[in-house]
């Protein structure tokens, strides 16, 4: 075990029983991230503590995992009860379809499940390529209604986790803008999945303005989606980009396992980004792998 604390600000856990995650089923497909057969399997809490037994785990956050949407409470209430037996995870991201009228009602359910219950996220990356889109509208963030139903999670102290494509940004930025009072968590350095010369500076030119916004964060996550074969030498420049245009006070490290354990084991990953940020203070290396989430999820989480 190594004497890093870490909060890891973006896991999952599914048991597969019920098929309540329509998506695991074998070929699984997830965008960008191409073929993962291999996580077509549970991952629960215990299989999570094996992972990440190498560190010191201060907290964890548990992010909605593309549960049946028919019954979007659910995962919260098996989560919340598992928090409540077993001590983990910390914090839960919900889903809600915030274009639906009733949503709020949706998540005043999901509030009563406790203060484990931070936010919620609604996966929006959509693409012109149907194998990458996880959704098949591209106009939610300009969409009345939902921006309407976005309106409510400041209101209920709720924050937002969004994942999207770099060619959406442009909407992030003006949602920011139009809510400087709903934290916005970006979602796994927004997907940088062109990596191109043009591609890149593209990315970096967005998210220059979207740090403009003091509302929104980044998570350095899921760089194994967009980078399949990565090693510490090819993530490492994109981590230093995140961290530099966000700053380690708003920037945070995160797992996305089991996703990304398609790619790599824990131990590898979180290496990679202790190697990538060796020659900060201790400050900012703080920050990044657990002050910032601990802010940012408000879980009083701090070491001892």
């Amino acid at each position: 075990m190594t004497t890093r604390d870490i909060i890891d600000a973006h896991h999952h856990l599914w048991s597969l029983e019920g098929n309540m995650y329509p998506w695991l089923q074998k070929p699984v497909q997830i965008g960008v991230g191409g073929n993962v057969d291999s996580i077509a399997s549970d991952y629960l809490l215990s299989d999570y503590r094996e992972d990440t037994k190498s560190y010191n785990l201060l907290a964890s956050v548990h992010i909605e995992a593309h549960f049946d949407r028919r019954f979007p409470v659910d995962e919260t209430a098996w989560l919340s009860q598992m928090a409540k037996e077993s001590g983990g995870p910390a914090a839960i991201v919900g889903y809600a379809a915030l274009e639906d009228p009733n949503v709020k009602e949706i998540l005043e359910r999901h509030l009563e499940h406790g203060d484990c219950f931070k936010g919620i996220r609604q996966i929006l990356c959509n693409h012109e390529n149907p194998e990458f889109c996880f959704v098949q509208r591209d106009d939610f963030m300009r969409d009345a209604q939902w921006r309407k139903g976005f309106g409510l999670l400041a209101e209920l102290g709720l924050s937002f986790d969004l994942m999207v494509y770099p060619h959406q940004l442009p909407d992030a930025i003006d949602l920011a803008a139009s809510f400087p009072e709903t934290q916005i968590i970006i979602n796994h350095g927004a997907m940088p999945h062109d990596r191109s010369k043009n591609g890149l500076a593209q990315w970096r030119a967005d998210l220059v303005k979207l740090a403009g916004y003091e509302n929104v964060s980044m998570k350095v996550s899921g760089l194994g989606q967009t980078d399949w074969n990565w090693t510490g030498q090819t993530i490492r420049p994109m981590i230093r980009d995140l961290i530099e245009i966000f700053g380690p006070k708003r920037a945070m490290f995160a797992s996305n396992f089991p996703v990304d354990k398609a790619y790599s084991s824990f131990d590898v990953l979180f290496g990679a980004f202790e190697k990538a940020v060796e020659d900060l203070s201790k400050d900012e290396q703080d920050a990044l792998f657990w002050g910032t989430a601990n802010r940012v999820y408000r879980l009083n989480a701090a070491p001892a």
